[in-house]
């Protein structure tokens, strides 16, 4: 049976949101410290001001969860947070955040002996503090409790960037006449540059600090740090980053164990095979340009010489051959390469075929005009829309499907099964129970099944889902 949402609980929820839209935001800026969150009432009421935010996190962690037993992983993940806040702590920040192996930072600029600290310096501070522990304590200790395991080595990345934060008390308080029921309420931190820092950390490599364009300009643009710009779904993120910049440690510290670098994120990898596209494209566009120019050369070549045509028709006869000749070589290049412009489009949905996370990141307007740029393309290369799609029907089906454009991807499984020589059950039966379709698909593999036994799994299920 359904559950029901009485009267009372919709009214407490209107009544809960109308209070919040229609009272006015006010705001307060920060002082010395950081706000708690018993400081700030439950209302419209937001601190705001100027900010360093800092994120890290632990890379790996699904992979170490994997690999140690879940008791020996609180070990790891317990003595990985308790570095990282001494790190904050000691570096004059706060930590206001946890998320598994993530930790989130706060500095705030503040005088000391007559002279204002920035945010920024100590937010870098405490990155070089986190890296500093991690090497020279962490992977060591790990090294000598966990000898049976010597390819466990933490690695993490930090991302810092600085800018106007606000910050409000957000959720939901406890039943007043229900002690057992806690407030559920929370802190949470407004602004883009939450967003930009957390963004910046899931870009860092082990070992190494990524910092924004402000940061970097307010710790005075020390030498020793590299300009990058680094790339997360369809979004370039700038910034300078630095590896193993680590602090001076006393006499007698451990020998340093660092893990591995990592490798490129495949958000790069798309980028690096729409990039690589792109160029291939505009290596094709100047080829045919410069094809055409010649023949422009050579028909300009013609024209001055038709006043001398009937005097020397055997030498024009020579001369229109070869033109022939040249224009017949000219169309079979120009068709030799659309069609390789075709096949290198049609790549880019083959390497993204089953990768569901790399799809997402491109977004549905993308994909839906890369399939109207290959449509268009075929057309030229003499194929209709059905044989474009006839020759992409397994990528398009997952495609339409993670965007969920059911009845096209119903559509393109059809294509599928009547022109391609395989097509899974599993598809079958996930795109038949969200489309609802299942008529003309039946038709296509029962016919086929006269001609090839193959398709008699993907009959049989939908059998036995009752059509």
């Amino acid at each position: 049976m359904d559950l029901e949402i009485t009267k009372n609980e919709y009214d407490s929820a209107w009544g809960a949101v109308e209070k919040i839209l229609s009272t006015p935001v006010g705001d307060i800026e920060f002082s010395e410290d950081l706000p708690l969150i018993d400081d700030i009432s439950d209302s419209n009421k937001v601190y705001k001001g100027k900010l360093s935010m800092m994120f890290v996190d632990m890379r790996g962690s699904t992979d170490l969860t994997d690999e140690l037993k879940s008791k020996r992983m609180v070990k790891v993940y317990r003595s990985f947070i308790r570095l990282v806040i001494q790190a904050i702590r000691y570096s004059g920040g706060q930590a206001r955040y946890f998320a598994g192996d993530g930790v989130m930072g706060v500095f705030k600029d503040n005088i000391d002996s007559e002279q204002t600290v920035a945010s920024s310096s100590k937010a870098v501070q405490a990155a070089r503090y986190i890296n500093t522990l991690v090497d020279y304590i962490l992977n060591p200790c790990l090294s000598k409790y966990m000898p049976d395991m010597p390819e466990i080595r933490i690695g993490c990345g930090v991302g810092i960037c600085t800018g106007e934060i606000m910050v409000a008390k957000v959720g939901m308080r406890g039943n007043e006449t229900d002690d057992a029921v806690e407030n559920e309420l929370g802190l949470v931190w407004v602004g883009s540059t939450t967003n930009y820092a957390s963004r910046l950390c899931g870009l860092a490599n082990p070992r190494e600090i990524f910092i924004d364009e402000e940061t970097f300009a307010e710790i005075g643009s020390p030498a020793g740090w590299e300009k990058v710009s680094r790339t997360k779904g369809t979004k370039v993120f700038d910034g300078y980053v630095r590896l193993e910049n680590y602090l001076e440690l006393p006499e007698g510290a451990a020998t340093p164990i660092k893990s591995e670098q990592g490798v490129t994120p495949e958000d790069n990898f798309i980028a690096e095979i729409l990039q690589t596209a792109n160029e291939k494209t505009m290596a094709l566009t100047d080829e045919l340009a410069k094809k055409s120019a010649e023949l422009s050369v050579a028909l300009e070549n013609v024209k001055k010489r038709e006043g001398a045509v009937t005097l020397r028709e055997n030498k024009w006869a020579v001369e229109s051959s070869k033109l022939a000749q040249l224009q017949n070589k000219l169309d079979k290049k120009e068709i030799q390469n659309k069609n390789d412009e075709y096949s290198l489009y049609k790549g880019i949905f083959s390497n993204t075929f089953c990768k569901r996370d790399l799809i997402e990141s491109l977004g549905k307007d993308y994909w839906l005009d890369l399939i109207n740029q290959i449509v268009e393309l075929g057309a030229k290369l003499g194929k209709s829309e059905l044989d474009v799609k006839c020759d992409l029907a397994h990528y398009l089906v997952d495609i339409y499907y993670e965007f969920e454009m059911y009845y096209e991807a119903y559509a393109s499984l059809c294509n599928q099964a009547e022109f391609s020589s395989w097509i899974h059950a599993h598809t079958v039966e996930k795109v038949v129970k969200k489309s609802q379709h299942w008529y003309r698909l039946r038709e296509i593999l029962e016919k086929r099944m006269a001609e090839n036994n193959d398709f008699s799994d993907c009959l049989e299920k939908l059998k036995s889902m009752g059509y």
